[in-house]
């Protein structure tokens, strides 16, 4: 078995994984927002940042490279609870106006 590169799994976790967190969220409720922002993403945060660690302590990733940067890195998850918020709160303002 083939194991996946750090460098690898951090593209992942930024073009696939956090992007997947919006496909379908007006269907998502309350409970489903609150277990990602207090579980989910805390979590995937944790791992983003080991496997940036990785990247550079293994010579896959360059000092300059923006994929393994922490600062980045924390930027794109905080971003990404901002936007989660701000479509949820969307999401709750329009089913109030409908019924």
């Amino acid at each position: 078995m083939e194991m996946v590169s750090a460098k690898k799994r951090l593209e992942a976790i930024e073009k696939q994984i956090l992007p997947s967190l919006f496909v379908g969220i007006l269907s998502k409720d309350h409970r489903w927002l609150e277990k990602t922002y207090t579980k989910t993403l805390p979590e995937l945060e944790a791992k983003a940042l080991r496997l940036a660690g990785q990247c550079r302590e293994s010579g896959e990733c360059a000092q300059d490279d923006p994929l393994c940067d922490e600062t980045r890195i924390r930027e794109l998850f905080k971003e990404t609870r901002l936007k989660l918020e701000k479509e949820h709160v969307t999401r709750d303002a329009r089913s109030r106006f409908r019924h």
